[in-house]
C-alpha cells in the first residue's frame, strides 16, 4: 500500500491504477474509493480553491515552513536545536500562534511529541539536528509500531555540499528512516517546502497513521521564494471508511447465531473513538471481551474497553479457561487479535489492510473505521432478532461472564493484599495505593515492563483513568511522553510510571523539560535495580545463567542510583520511598506539588521477583586494578 500511495502522490500512477492496486491487496471497492478520495490533493485536478483557502507568501524557506505550519493548525513544535534550522526559529520569533517546546535529547523530543499525538489524535511536529536523527529514531520506532502521526524534520546539508564529506554530513537520511516511516520526502527547492510539509502532514495523519520524515536542505531554508500556503481543510481529508453492507449483515448474523462468541479489542478502537460503541456491542449480546493478547503485559498503547466492566475478562490467551474455545471471534482493531483455533470463525475489522490477515487466515476481513463499523453491526443485530430475544441472550451470557470476572478480581485483590507489606515494596502494593489515590480523570502513562503487573489492580477506560503506553516497549519513552500528554491535557492529572531501566535509557532529560515548562506531572520510578522481566525471560530458557545462578546482564545495582537526587539536579522536587507504609504520604505530597503546578518524582524501592531475583551477583571487573603504576 505504501508504494502505491507514493506512486500516486508522485504522479506516477493514475487514480484508476491506484484503485486497481488497492483492490489487488484485498480492499473492497468502497474502501479503495475512500482511500483514493482521501489522497485527492490540490494540484491533481478538481475545482479551483476559494481565495480564502490559499495565499501567496514571500520569504525564506524557514518562513514558508512556519507559515504552512500555522495554516495546518499546528500549535507546538517539539525540537532540539541545530545551526542549519535557524531560519525556522527566526520566523517563529514573530509567530505567537506556535509555541516551541525544547527537549535536550532527540529521543526525548520524539517521545514528547508521541505522547502529545496519542492524547490529541493530531499530528505532532518534531525538528531535530541532522546528526541527532539516529537518537530520534529509537523513539520513532515506538511511533511507527503504534501508528502515531508524527512529522520529523531535519535541516540537512546544503545541496551543493553533498558528497564532499563535510564534518556533519550524513547523506540519504530519507533512506535511513524509510523502514520506520510511512514515507519520506526531500524538499528540492525553497518554493517546494510548503508542498513538502503539506504532503508530509497529510500522509502522517491519514489512517493508518504513522511517522513521516522530511529532509530540508539548509540552502532551501535560507533562500527566498514565493509559494502558495494552503489551509489545512484543503489537504487534511479524514478517511473514515464505512464497511460494505453485505459484510456487516454477515457479521451480525454470525454474532447472533454464535453459541460462544468472544470479542478482542485493540488500539484501532481508541484511534476511531469507538469505545462507547464497543461497549454497546458487547452488552447487546452479552459477549465477553478480552484485550490485546498476553503480549499486552508488555505494551499496547491504550485500553479502550473499561477494565472494570463485568464483561471484561482480561488478556487474550491462546487457550482460554473461560469462556473456552469461541465458535466466533470478533477482532475489533487488535493488531495481534487474529488468534483463532481450528473451528473458530474469525472476523477481523482493522484500519490497516497491510496488517489485516497478515499471518493468519481470516474468515471475514474488513477494512473500515471501527466506530462506523461497530455502529452498523449494532443496527444490523437489532434487525435480526426481537428485543426480547436479544435481551434473553445477553442476560444469560452476561451473568456467567460477570460471575467469572468478579471472581478473578477478588482473587487478584486477595493476592495483592497478602503481599502488601513486603519489603522491598511489592508492585501490587503500589497498584493498590495508586488506585486509591488517583482521580478517575487521571492520564496514566506507563513505561515499565515489570510495572505492568500493577495494571490488573487499577481501573482504566470508560469513566476511569485513561491509559497510555507503547506496544514495542522501547524504553526511555515514559517521562517524556507524559510531558506531551500533559501538554494536551493541562486540566487532567498525569502520572508517569517508569522502571529504573527506562529512566536510565532516557536519562533525566525529560525532567528538564517538565521543569522548564512547569508541567505538573507525577513521575514514579520503580527502582528494583534490575532489568527484572528481561532476566526472567532470559532464564526461562534454562541456559548457563539459570544453571549457575549467575546473572551476566540484568542486575543494575553496584552502584545503586539515587533517582531522587538526579531529579533534583534537573529542577524537579523528589523523594525516595523505601517502606510500604510510606507510600500514601509520599503520593499525598506529590499530589500537593502538582496541584501547585510543579512536577514531582518518587523513587520507589521495589521488589524483584522471579528466577534469580534475590541474587546481586554480577561479573565484577576493575579497570583501576589494571594500572601498572599506582598514584
Amino acid at each position: 500500500m505504501k508504494e502505491l500511495v507514493k506512486q500516486y502522490l508522485d504522479h506516477g500512477l493514475s487514480r484508476r491504477g491506484l484503485m486497481s492496486g488497492l483492490s489487488a491487496i484485498g480492499m473492497s471497492t468502497v474502501a479503495a474509493k475512500a482511500v483514493a478520495q482521501s489522497l485527492e490533493t490540490f494540484g491533481q485536478g478538481g475545482a479551483a480553491a476559494p481565495p480564502s483557502a490559499m495565499r501567496e507568501v514571500q520569504g525564506t524557506g524557514g518562513a514558508l515552513f512556519v507559515a504552512q505550519l500555522k495554516a495546518a493548525g499546528v500549535k507546538y513544535v517539539f525540537f532540539n536545536p541545530s545551526t542549519g534550522d535557524y531560519p525556522i526559529f527566526d520566523a517563529l520569533v514573530d509567530e505567537p500562534a506556535i509555541q516551541v517546546i525544547k527537549g535536550i535529547q532527540e529521543g526525548a523530543v520524539v517521545a514528547m511529541a508521541d505522547g502529545y499525538a496519542k492524547a490529541t489524535g493530531k499530528p505532532a511536529v518534531v525538528i531535530v539536528a541532522n546528526v541527532g536523527l539516529t537518537n530520534a529514531m529509537t523513539q520513532m520506532l515506538n511511533s511507527w509500531k503504534d501508528q502515531i502521526p508524527l512529522l520529523v524534520a531535519v535541516a540537512s546539508v546544503d545541496q551543493e555540499q553533498l558528497g564532499r564529506d563535510q564534518l556533519q554530513e550524513a547523506q540519504f537520511h530519507e533512506t535511513m528512516t524509510n523502514p520506520i516511516t510511512k514515507w519520506t520526502w526531500v524538499a528540492q527547492t525553497t518554493a517546494g517546502i510548503p508542498e513538502t510539509l503539506r504532503r508530509g502532514l497529510k500522509f502522517a495523519a491519514t489512517p493508518p497513521c504513522g511517522p513521516v520524515f522530511v529532509s530540508l536542505p539548509t540552502n532551501t531554508l535560507r533562500e527566498q521564494a514565493k509559494a502558495a500556503i494552503w489551509d489545512q481543510a484543503r489537504f487534511d481529508v479524514p478517511m473514515r471508511i464505512r464497511p460494505d453492507k453485505e459484510d456487516v449483515e454477515r457479521v451480525a448474523r454470525l454474532l447472533v447465531e454464535a453459541r460462544n462468541p468472544l470479542i478482542t479489542i485493540g488500539d484501532d478502537v481508541t484511534w476511531c473513538h469507538a469505545e462507547q460503541e464497543a461497549v454497546e456491542l458487547a452488552e447487546r449480546l452479552g459477549i465477553p471481551v478480552v484485550s490485546q493478547a498476553a503480549a499486552s503485559a508488555l505494551g499496547f498503547w491504550s485500553k479502550p474497553f473499561p477494565t472494570r466492566h463485568p464483561l471484561y475478562i482480561g488478556p487474550q490467551l491462546r487457550d482460554m479457561r473461560f469462556p473456552g474455545q469461541p465458535d466466533v471471534l470478533l477482532n475489533l482493531g487488535n493488531r495481534v487479535g487474529e488468534r483463532a483455533s481450528a473451528g473458530t470463525t474469525l472476523i477481523s475489522i482493522r484500519l490497516d489492510p497491510t496488517s489485516l490477515a497478515r499471518t493468519a487466515p481470516v474468515d471475514v476481513p474488513i477494512v473500515a473505521d471501527l466506530r462506523l463499523a461497530t455502529q452498523d453491526i449494532i443496527v444490523a443485530i437489532k434487525s435480526l432478532a426481537t428485543p426480547t430475544r436479544l435481551k434473553a441472550m445477553a442476560d444469560e451470557r452476561s451473568q456467567k461472564v460477570a460471575a467469572y470476572s468478579s471472581e478473578m478480581a477478588a482473587f487478584r485483590q486477595k493476592i495483592a493484599r497478602e503481599n502488601a507489606d513486603q519489603r522491598p515494596i511489592s508492585l501490587s502494593r503500589i497498584g493498590l495505593e495508586l488506585e486509591s489515590a488517583l482521580a478517575p480523570e487521571t492520564c496514566f502513562v506507563s513505561d515499565a515492563d515489570s510495572g505492568k503487573a500493577m495494571d490488573p489492580l487499577m481501573s482504566f477506560g470508560g469513566v476511569d483513568k485513561k491509559y497510555f503506553a507503547t506496544s514495542p516497549n522501547i524504553l526511555g519513552w515514559g517521562m517524556a511522553a507524559a510531558f506531551g500528554v500533559k501538554l494536551a491535557n493541562p486540566d487532567r492529572p498525569v502520572v508517569s510510571v517508569v522502571g529504573d531501566g527506562s529512566f536510565c535509557f532516557s536519562g533525566p532529560q525529560p525532567l528538564w523539560s517538565q521543569a522548564r515548562y512547569k508541567a505538573p506531572v507525577i513521575n514514579i520510578v520503580l527502582n528494583n535495580k534490575s532489568y527484572n522481566n528481561e532476566r526472567n525471560r532470559i532464564w526461562h530458557f534454562a541456559g548457563r545463567q539459570f544453571q549457575t545462578g549467575r546473572d551476566m546482564t540484568c542486575y543494575n545495582g553496584s552502584p545503586d542510583i539515587d533517582y531522587a537526587k538526579a531529579a533534583e539536579a534537573f529542577g524537579v522536587e523528589a523523594e525516595g520511598v523505601k517502606e510500604p507504609d510510606k507510600l500514601k504520604g509520599a503520593l499525598d505530597r506529590a499530589q500537593r506539588a502538582v496541584a501547585d503546578g510543579r512536577p514531582y518524582l518518587l523513587d520507589v524501592d521495589t521488589y524483584r521477583d522471579g528466577m534469580g531475583a534475590v541474587s546481586t551477583w554480577y561479573p565484577a571487573y576493575s579497570i583501576a586494578d589494571l594500572r601498572k603504576r599506582r598514584v
